[in-house]
């Protein structure tokens, strides 16, 4: 666990904001790329493995060439990588059978045949907005450790809301057309 220093060093903000989201994203993964929900999701959908995502920034993101750091471009640098790990979100995966008929076995009559919902890894695609700032760093505020610990807690708890924002991917299969297929298929043998 880092300690942020005083004065405020654009490494150190890094090493600590690594303390706050990254391991709240990163806990209790289901699915990934390496693990997909049994209803047929193709692993497109996801953006990486169970293990979850590393860090995106750095100390030089923060502060160029020995510039000064900005309160604004932190704020704006660390909400841009919060968003990114809110991609990491509750999924609700389903398999739903459509068409007429009744079949015996792993593809049942029409409905849903297989639903799971656990936190995944998905693609950027479904990253989200934050919510609204509960803590904001502005320029010309001066940027001390306890300003900068509520605006990773902020940050942190704006992340868990997105993460319990459920998106749902249905994969549909029709089982009229795997049936006749399948029948048509045995009359030409």
């Amino acid at each position: 666990m880092a300690t942020l220093t005083n004065p405020v060093e654009e490494q150190n903000v890094v090493n600590r904001f690594a303390d706050y989201v990254p391991p709240a994203a990163n806990t209790g993964i289901s699915y990934g790329t390496n693990s997909i929900p049994p209803n047929g999701m193709a692993s497109s959908y996801f953006g990486g493995s169970t293990s979850g995502r590393g860090i995106g920034v750095s100390g030089a993101s923060i502060k160029n060439n020995g510039e000064l750091i900005d309160a604004s471009g932190i704020q704006d640098i660390l909400e841009a990588e919060t968003v990114q790990y809110s991609a990491i979100r509750s999924l609700r995966a389903t398999r739903t059978v459509t068409g007429g008929g009744g079949n015996t076995g792993s593809q049942g009559s029409p409905g849903i045949i297989n639903d799971n919902t656990g936190i995944a890894y998905m693609n950027t695609s479904y990253a989200q907005s934050l919510p609204a700032r509960n803590v904001s760093i502005s320029t010309g505020q001066i940027i001390d450790d306890g300003v900068l610990e509520q605006k990773f807690a902020d940050l942190r708890a704006q992340y868990n809301t997105n993460r319990a924002n459920t998106t749902t991917v249905n994969v549909n299969i029709c089982h009229a057309s795997c049936h006749s297929s399948c029948h048509g298929s045995r009359g030409r043998r």
